[in-house]
């Protein structure tokens, strides 16, 4: 599987996600095949956007649903499917990550020279360059590692509005605060990515003096 465009949050249906809740908890396995089949393209492109290739996307998103699965039976049917899943989903992801930052894979400081520059390039072209299929892929491991110096909450945010491009009313309910909240959480982790590039920018002046 490849993360593809999907605005799963759009087609978040209610009365639709209910329906197949409800199916669930009473024992048909019917209601979660739907479940899955609406949702797996959309909790994989949250795996790959928060881990990428330094894990299998595929294998998170499959402990995730089944996560779901063991405790659709206690979910409250009256309340939105979608930011319950959504939840579990991003709780995984950062149960990944600390496993990942316990084996120190890599971290932001440890971009090399060549990275740093690419970041300079990057923040100073008026639009995003075109790409190969690998050098999207270097570009977001590069991401990774500044997204690996923000707080969970800030990563969380950022991910769900920047790379997910999921509404801030949206984002709330996933994240259990206010809109306001949500907003000012991502401005601060822009504010923070844009603190670390510069600080990037700094050492790479430092390394060729």
């Amino acid at each position: 599987m490849q993360p593809e465009s999907t605005g799963a949050w759009r087609d978040a249906s209610a009365e639709e996600d209910r329906e197949w809740v409800h199916q669930c908890q009473q024992g048909q396995e019917a209601g979660f095949e739907k479940l899955l089949r609406k949702y797996q393209q959309a909790v994989f492109n949250l795996v790959y956007h928060n881990l990428g290739p330094r894990i299998d996307a595929e294998d998170v998103a499959q402990k995730i649903f089944a996560k779901v699965y063991f405790a659709i039976h206690k979910f409250d049917n009256n309340r939105p499917f979608f930011p319950w899943l959504y939840r579990i989903a991003i709780n995984q992801c950062h149960d990944e990550l600390r496993r990942l930052r316990r084996s120190r894979l890599y971290t932001f400081t440890d971009l090399n020279l060549e990275e740093i520059e690419r970041i300079e390039k990057l923040i100073n072209q008026a639009s995003p360059p075109a790409a190969t299929a690998d050098e999207h892929q270097d570009l977001h491991a590069l991401l990774l590692k500044m997204l690996d110096r923000l707080n969970k909450q800030q990563r969380t945010a950022l991910v769900l509005r920047d790379i997910e491009g999921v509404p801030y009313e949206k984002i709330a309910e996933i994240m259990k605060c206010s809109e306001q909240a949500v907003r000012l959480k991502v401005f601060r982790a822009r504010a923070r990515l844009k603190n670390l590039v510069m600080k990037a920018l700094r050492r790479r002046e430092s390394l060729r003096r």
